[in-house]
């Protein structure tokens, strides 16, 4: 039988979409037979470092082998009575691929939950902002029409991304040639800051010229390259001489279209920044993400 917490979700779906139908050997996967949505169910207690807390998940290869080309989700429950998280396998089916699991069959995962956003960490992967998964919202969308993703440009990326720093309550910075293109229908220009701290001669002018940086009092807490046409690798190396520069810089973000993804997981992959830990810091979001974020955060499209 499954966990209480998990129990507690099941019995949610249960009467939203009637019995789903246990899969398999174990009390993990489920299937909703309504709309054939497969459900695979993660649990783990929560740990605290700070403002930070996570929780640790194994995933068995071979349910993670069910899952794929399907319509399939992972659900990351913690021992809270929360929102679990809700991932879509399909956005991640190509990052499973790129490593075996560990010795004993699973892979590793991580969720962070973080004032920033929260996080899935796939070991020997990478980082993956989820905020936008909250909720089992996505089981209602099947069959429906699905919120619509417009073209976005690199500007109004980085305007979304502004609008969501400040419902979170942070002051942002952009580069001084990006200042006035930012959209003040949804960014409020008096939280974006005229002028950085000074960190160090040798970073103030790499740090200066990231896309968007939110900010508390003078802490820059997380850094946002928007890599709509450039390489990856640049922004990477951006990141990196501010990770190794400035003292508790630690959250990093690029943001791209999906399809640039798996260019995201072989760069971040490579040697240097393995080694240095860079790989630990850093989270993909596509331009999806950022607007269904930007959504769920003020109930409106953009």
């Amino acid at each position: 039988m499954a966990n209480l917490f998990v129990q507690n979700i099941i019995e949610k779906i249960k009467t939203d979409f009637g019995l789903p139908k246990r899969i398999g050997d174990g009390n993990s996967l489920y299937e909703i037979s309504s709309n054939g949505a497969l459900i695979y169910f993660r649990y783990s207690k929560l740990t605290s470092k700070g403002k930070v807390q996570s929780g640790f998940y194994g995933l068995r290869k071979e349910d993670v082998k069910l899952l794929s080309g399907k319509n399939s989700f992972i659900c990351f429950v913690w021992d809270r009575d929360d929102t679990p998280v809700l991932i879509p396998f399909k956005n991640y089916e190509y990052d499973f691929g790129l490593f075996p699991p560990a010795s004993d069959g699973q892979y590793k995962a991580h969720i962070l939950l973080k004032p920033s956003g929260t996080e899935f960490y796939l070991a020997n992967v990478g980082k993956f902002n989820v905020e936008s998964f909250f909720g089992l919202s996505q089981l209602y969308e099947i069959g429906k029409q699905k919120l619509s993703v417009p073209d976005l440009s690199h500007t109004q990326v980085q305007s979304l991304i502004g609008a969501i720093g400040i419902k979170k309550g942070f002051d942002l910075w952009y580069p001084d040639s990006d200042k006035l293109k930012i959209d003040n229908k949804i960014v409020d220009y008096s939280k974006i800051r005229k002028n950085l701290p000074t960190f160090n001669f040798e970073i103030d002018n790499i740090i200066s010229e990231i896309d968007v940086i939110w900010m508390q009092n003078s802490k820059p807490v997380s850094f946002f390259e928007v890599e709509h046409s450039t390489p990856i690798y640049s922004g990477l190396l951006r990141f990196n001489d501010v990770f190794l520069t400035i003292a508790g810089a630690d959250n990093f973000n690029i943001v791209a279209v999906n399809e640039r993804e798996g260019k995201f997981g072989r760069e971040i992959n490579r040697p240097t920044f393995k080694q240095n830990k860079l790989i630990d810091k850093v989270t993909f979001l596509d331009y999806s993400n950022i607007y269904h974020w930007y959504f769920n955060l003020y109930g409106k499209t953009y």
